[in-house]
Formats: C-alpha cells, sequence, structure tokens
C-alpha cells in the first residue's frame, strides 16, 4: 500500500490529460476501461498562501499507482482544488486543510488496509474511494470506527447502506446510485420523448444494467408507459437482427440499452441499418443509454440521435459550471471531467458541513450532512435516508458527431427498493 503525504502548499504534478472517463463495470462507477491518456506538465502556478495554525487533516483514498492511477489523479485534483480554495479563505474553522493520499486501488481488501492506516494515523474524515468495490470496504470500517467518509463515486447502494439494510450512519456519497439513474432516464423518455411503449436490453448478471433497467421499468410503468419487451444481449448474435424484429413487433417507442459503448455502436448500427427493411413504416424507436456511454468509445457517428443520462456534463451552460470549469483550466491546463467534478463536490460538501456544524465532531458533522442542502458544480446536492445525494440527472444528445446537454432532470428518486 502506498501513503503519499500531501503538504499544504502543494505543487501541481504531472497531469494525465484524459478527455472522458469511460464506464462500465458491476462494482465501479461507470466501470473501469483503461484509455489511453496523454500526459503533460502544466505551467507551474502561483498558489496561495497557506493558513497558520493548526491543522485539520483529511484522508483521500484513490488508486494512487499503477494503471488506474490516471483515475485517482483526476479525483485528486477535483477535491485537492475545494481544499486549496478553503485554505485561501483562511483555513476551515481556523484550520488550514492538509490532506493525505492512500492507495486503495479498486480492490477490496486493499481498501481496507489503507483505510485501517488512515486510522492508525488519525485521520477522522475520509474522502473516497472512487470505486464501489473499495468503498464497501471502506464504508465497513469507517461506520465501525464513526468516522466520517463520502465517496465522490461509488455507486452501488451498498456503500451507504449495510448487507441489513441499514444507514451507514457516517457514509455518504457524492454520485446518484444506480436506481436513481434509472429512475431519471425514465422519467426523461415519458414526460420529455412522450414515450409510452418501451423495450429494455440489459444483461441480468450484471448488476449495473439490472439495477437501472429495474428502475427504469418500475418508474416508467409507475407514469402510465408500458415495458413491451426485454431481453439480454445475444451470446451468439452480434448483429441484434432477432431482438431489433422483436422490438419492431412490438412497436416500442424507445429502447433503453445500458450497456458498454462498444455494444451501444453495434446495436446502433445495426438498428440504422434495418431501417428499410425491418422496421417499414413504424418509426424508429429512440435509443437511451446510460452513464456507461460518457465514454470515447461511443461512435458518435451511428448513435447519433440517441441520449444518455451523465452525473456531470462539461457543456453544461449553467454559470456555475463554466466558471468552475474556467478555474479548473486554469490550475490544472487540461479540461475537467467526471471524476474532477464529483471530487471538487464531494471535498466542498465536506468542508461545508464541518464549517455549519461548527465542529470537527463526526457524528455532529453527519448529522449536519443528512439535513443540509448544498451547492455543487454537479447540481444542489441533498441527501435521502440512504445518504445519497437527492439532484439533478443531466440528460445529453448526440447529434451531429458532438455530444448536447439537453436539461437537467429533477425531482426527487421514488425510494424504490431493491437488493
Amino acid at each position: 500500500m502506498i501513503v503519499v503525504k500531501q503538504p499544504i502548499g502543494l505543487s501541481r504534478p504531472t497531469l494525465c490529460k484524459l478527455n472522458r472517463y469511460p464506464p462500465g463495470g458491476v462494482l465501479v462507477l461507470f466501470g473501469i476501461m483503461l484509455l489511453a491518456a496523454q500526459c503533460q506538465a502544466p505551467p507551474t502556478l502561483p498558489l496561495p498562501a497557506p493558513p497558520t495554525g493548526p491543522a485539520i487533516r483529511i484522508a483521500l483514498l484513490l488508486p494512487a499507482a499503477g494503471e488506474l492511477a490516471t483515475f485517482g489523479r483526476m479525483l485528486q485534483n477535483g477535491s485537492s482544488m475545494a481544499f486549496d480554495e478553503w485554505n485561501s479563505r483562511g483555513g476551515l474553522l481556523g484550520h488550514r486543510i492538509e490532506w493525505t493520499i492512500y492507495d486503495t486501488g479498486c480492490q477490496f481488501d486493499m481498501a481496507r488496509q489503507a483505510v485501517q492506516q488512515a486510522l492508525d494515523d488519525g485521520l477522522h474524515f475520509i474522502v473516497g474511494p472512487l470505486c464501489s468495490e473499495a468503498a464497501i470496504a471502506a464504508a465497513d470500517l469507517a461506520e465501525a470506527a464513526q468516522v466520517l467518509m463520502i465517496s465522490p463515486t461509488a455507486t452501488h447502494p451498498l456503500v451507504t447502506v449495510s448487507g441489513q439494510g441499514q444507514t451507514r450512519s457516517t457514509v455518504f456519497r457524492a454520485a446518484f446510485t444506480f436506481p436513481q439513474q434509472g429512475e431519471a432516464a425514465a422519467r426523461f423518455a415519458y414526460e420529455t420523448l412522450d414515450a409510452r411503449k418501451a423495450a429494455l436490453i440489459a444483461d441480468p448478471t450484471d448488476d449495473y444494467a439490472s439495477s437501472l433497467t429495474d428502475a427504469f421499468a418500475q418508474t416508467f410503468e409507475s407514469l402510465g408507459g408500458n415495458i413491451v419487451y426485454q431481453a439480454a444481449p445475444p451470446g451468439s448474435e452480434p448483429d441484434f437482427t432477432g431482438i431489433l424484429e422483436t422490438i419492431a413487433d412490438s412497436q416500442a417507442d424507445i429502447i433503453y440499452l445500458p450497456a458498454m459503448p462498444t455494444e451501444a455502436n453495434r446495436f446502433a448500427s445495426r438498428l440504422s441499418q434495418l431501417k428499410p427493411s425491418t422496421l417499414g413504416d413504424t418509426a424508429t424507436p429512440i435509443l437511451l443509454g446510460s452513464d456507461r456511454w460518457d465514454s470515447d468509445e461511443l461512435d458518435l457517428a451511428v448513435t447519433t440521435g440517441s441520449y444518455y443520462t451523465a452525473h456531470f456534463v462539461l457543456e453544461d451552460p449553467r454559470p456555475v459550471v463554466q466558471s468552475w470549469r474556467e478555474a479548473y483550466k486554469s490550475i490544472y491546463a487540461t479540461e475537467p471531467n467526471t471524476l474532477a467534478a464529483l471530487g471538487y463536490d464531494a471535498a466542498m460538501i465536506l468542508a461545508t458541513a464541518i464549517e455549519q456544524a461548527g465542529s470537527f465532531e463526526t457524528t455532529l458533522v453527519a448529522e449536519t450532512l443528512a439535513e443540509g442542502h448544498f451547492s455543487g458544480v454537479t447540481g444542489q446536492i441533498s441527501f435521502d435516508g440512504s445518504h445519497n445525494p437527492i439532484k439533478p440527472v443531466p440528460m445529453v444528445r448526440i447529434e451531429a458527431g458532438q455530444r448536447k446537454f439537453v436539461r437537467l432532470i429533477t425531482g426527487q428518486p421514488q425510494m424504490l427498493n431493491f437488493q
């Protein structure tokens, strides 16, 4: 396990440029698909003078070495940017913020070791881990020790809720969960796209995809829509011909496909080829995907006209997003991505809750988080009874080879029950 001590007034390290974080995977936010990243050293920039006096120490849990380190760096960039902002304003409750990086990789056992080391070092506040598998391990120890943890990116329900269904009192997350994303997709399909019949394509052995389609189906039907077809992706029929012919017969308005981008490419390509012969006079169903599509591997030509849910959209025109985007670029000499935005929000929410609580007592800060309302670059954020964020879900349209911000889906999740 690597432990990196991060002093205040840090020098900016060489930054790895990654345009988009690729999604997918069972216990990982968006999953971990290893895309090539170009690295560059940004210009040295003046940093604010750190406040003097005592320090409050915070653990950053993330992948710090190996092939996942690029993703950890994006998360670290966002979090340290937030901490730098607090220090430039005089610190937190009269204390300067210092942080230590503990390498968790994306592994359960490695994360447990990292959290135990942070506890042994006397740290009581944690931002991270990145991956759900590591975050579940960290959450067990954090809850037992009553240290406060907020994961920026882990989306599996068992991060903030125990296996017995009890909310972990000191564990929160900044990214919405699988079911919340599926609910938002269903509301968008029904209310914005006027879809009334939906087809669902998902592998039942994939926790991520099945959670999204289950949530989509429950919400879509509660609004008055009908699920007219549901199937797993064909393992021996890569051109999707049989599925598409059945969907055409069902007259589905929309196809919900929370699949990996390569699979979405194949499906969209075959759908385009089959339009004249298979669909006839029937209108072509609209493809609707998930945050897994927020990847450079998605073919923007064959998926044009489709939509997907995201956690953060760089082109969101809200002033808070664009001003933060410019500030990030001025520091790191590259565009921010979803990991950076969620890392920034998690760190900022934690610091704000400490300030509002007026204390470093973790139980008081947890109560403040549970009851508070916070402003972030990913939206206005509060927390439900399971410590999941209640915040808008961005929708993206693929148009003319580009990703276009469409709108934010707002409204409190329906708190559907998923095992």
